[in-house]
Formats: C-alpha cells, sequence, structure tokens
C-alpha cells in the first residue's frame, strides 16, 4: 500500500495514472473479466494486458466506472478533490481542470453518484442517515422538470431538532457553493454533502479505487436520475 501511496504522490501523467489504476483494480494479482486467468501478456503500444488463456484485451479502465475515460489524471484530480475540506462547482472545476463547463458537470455527477453508491455503508449506516423531505430544501434547490418524478406523500413529516439542524447546514452548503441546485440532482449532491463531512476517514486510495470497479456508467444513466422526495444524508 506504501507503494501506491508513493505512485499516487508522484503521479502527473495519463500514463502514470493508468499504471495507479491497474495496481488497484488487480491489488490481489491479474484476474480476466472473462475467463478469470491469472496469466497475461503486456500490450505496451496500447496500454493493454491480453489474457494467455482466453486472449482478451482489458486496460485498468475497460468494463469499470472510468470505462471509456481518457484523461485520467483530470478525472483522478476531481475524484480527490471530493476530500478537500472546500467543495466547488462545476464552473469553478471547470477552470481548475482546463475543461469545458459540459464536460466537468458531467464528471463531478458521476463522481457524485459512484461514491454515494460505493460509500453507502460508510456515510449511512455506520451512523445512520437522516431523511429530510426535498420540501424543506426548497431555498436552495431549483424547479425541475417533474417527468419521472415519484409521487409526493400528503402525510407531513415532523423533523427533530437534529435534522432541522443539518438540513439547514446543507441549505447554506448548496448556496454557498453551488448557489442553489436543481431538485433532479438534490440527492446526489447530498450524496457528496455527507461524503465531505467524513473525508477524513475516506483515504485517497480508497476513494480512487471506488472508480475500478462496477459497470460502466453511462450519460444516460445521469440525465435519467431524480432524487425521491425524502433525501438521505
Amino acid at each position: 500500500m506504501d507503494d501506491l501511496n508513493a505512485l499516487l504522490k508522484r503521479a502527473e501523467s495519463n500514463e502514470d495514472f493508468r499504471k495507479l489504476l491497474e495496481k488497484l483494480r488487480w491489488a490481489e494479482g491479474f484476474k480476466c473479466p472473462r475467463c478469470e486467468g491469472s496469466h497475461y501478456s503486456r500490450i505496451k503500444t496500447r496500454g493493454l494486458l491480453q489474457c494467455r488463456t482466453c486472449r482478451k484485451q482489458v486496460s485498468a479502465t475497460s468494463g469499470t466506472f472510468l470505462h471509456g475515460v481518457r484523461n485520467l489524471r483530470a478525472w483522478v484530480k476531481a475524484i480527490l478533490s471530493f476530500r478537500e475540506e472546500d467543495s466547488h462547482s462545476a464552473v469553478a472545476q471547470a477552470l481548475l481542470l482546463d475543461r469545458s463547463y459540459a464536460t466537468t458537470w458531467f464528471m463531478l455527477h458521476k463522481i457524485r453518484m459512484v461514491l454515494g453508491s460505493s460509500l453507502y455503508n460508510l456515510t449511512f449506516e455506520a451512523e445512520g442517515a437522516l431523511a429530510v423531505p426535498c420540501s424543506f430544501l426548497k431555498p436552495a434547490l431549483f424547479k425541475a422538470s417533474s417527468e419521472g418524478e415519484p409521487p409526493q406523500p400528503r402525510c407531513k413529516t415532523v423533523l427533530s431538532r437534529e435534522m432541522v439542524s443539518r438540513a439547514c447546514s446543507f441549505i447554506v452548503y448548496l448556496l454557498d457553493v453551488f448557489h442553489g441546485v436543481s431538485r433532479k440532482y438534490s440527492q446526489v449532491y447530498a450524496f457528496e454533502y455527507a461524503l465531505r463531512e467524513r473525508s477524513s476517514e475516506l483515504t485517497p486510495l480508497r476513494l480512487i479505487g471506488c472508480f475500478v470497479r462496477g459497470s460502466p456508467m453511462l450519460r444516460r444513466d445521469i440525465f435519467e436520475c431524480f432524487s425521491p422526495f425524502l433525501l438521505y444524508f
């Protein structure tokens, strides 16, 4: 693990980050995703590993959440920014990463969704999640299309003092950093808020490691996302 931390500190180029992701993905040794073979040959000119049994060619990111990503440096930098105390809007991150706003917006939303699901046990089950109705967060939410929105319960939800305090802090966070967010994506911002509160418990390698498993996430998956009535954070 010390070697991986040292590699992360030295990493500058896309090739450096590819080597890091490769070591994280196959920390216990190479395992072919098709036949589970453990022997491979390296295709240096393409940055691929070829299974000697079934001859399937794979990269450090193929078939994972980072499938198809070319600028690994920008993605890893963006992922690690979620450990920082201060959050940044897509506009601010676009300037820091020298990327377009549209590309950065998609990148950040994908990171929020992956980390929110991958680290659910740490953020919610460990200490217990608070469920707050999105109607309470109206001061920080933009009105979004209701297409595909689940029906809203008519019963009134009673909030405890702790829930009100935490919800108010979340509202301030959304307004200070993003000047308000879309109701449609409010849950993924709640994921980010919960993660940043526990950022000291998350090592850089653990965060990055979340992205070298799973399956490819399409743009459609992000655009079709819609937050539930009760937001968990």
